[in-house]
């Protein structure tokens, strides 16, 4: 049961990176030029307040060298990512054949 609750998860998280992929995509064909919105501009717009809680409460050393990065990717790879890690984990096992 919790393996189909991951699994559920996981794909409605990486259908979220495909409507990331597809705002990104009608931005860039309406501007003309390469448009990758960066997660961070995301969260702080969809909930800033969990955004500067959350700033606030990993130190500095973390947040500048490890936050900065993440958040500086593109939304949907980071959502494709953490998606597919799901989707994997919640997936189920498949056992060994019986080998002489």
């Amino acid at each position: 049961m919790i393996t189909f609750l991951i699994r559920s998860i996981g794909l409605w998280i990486v259908a979220g990176a495909i409507v990331g992929v597809v705002i990104d995509g009608m931005k860039t064909i309406a501007s003309g030029k390469l448009i990758l919105t960066p997660l961070g501009t995301v969260w702080s717009d969809l909930a800033p307040a969990s955004f500067a809680a959350a700033k606030a409460a990993v130190p500095a050393v973390v947040w500048d060298s490890l936050f900065r990065l993440i958040l500086a990717l593109p939304n949907w790879t980071v959502l494709f990512a953490v998606g597919l890690a799901l989707v994997a984990i919640g997936s189920r096992r498949r056992r060994a054949a019986f080998v002489l």
